[in-house]
């Protein structure tokens, strides 16, 4: 089974990079450490929820702002679309 997407649109939130710390072991996470939140704005004012981590989310954060316009390939998640990769 192929789980592919690639979506373009609009970033609608201020980008916020944000640290996952385990409540359990009192430290960061062991599988990512990062992650940023995103709601992008397709057609007709849809937006779709999208996430990225680590790395990914390091450049996001550091290259992409409210209001750019973005294309990504991701996955179709629970909670929403993770990102694998970004097209500038």
């Amino acid at each position: 089974m192929i789980n592919l997407c690639f979506l373009s649109g609009k970033i609608k939130n201020e980008i916020d990079l944000k640290f996952i710390y385990n409540q359990k072991t009192k430290s960061l996470s062991k599988k990512h450490t990062s992650i940023v939140l995103i709601d992008l704005e397709i057609e007709r004012e849809q937006i779709i929820k999208l996430y990225a981590y680590d790395e990914i989310a390091d450049w996001i954060y550091q290259n992409i702002q409210k209001g750019d316009s973005i294309y990504i390939q991701g996955n179709i998640k629970e909670k929403g679309i993770k990102i694998c990769q970004t097209f500038s």
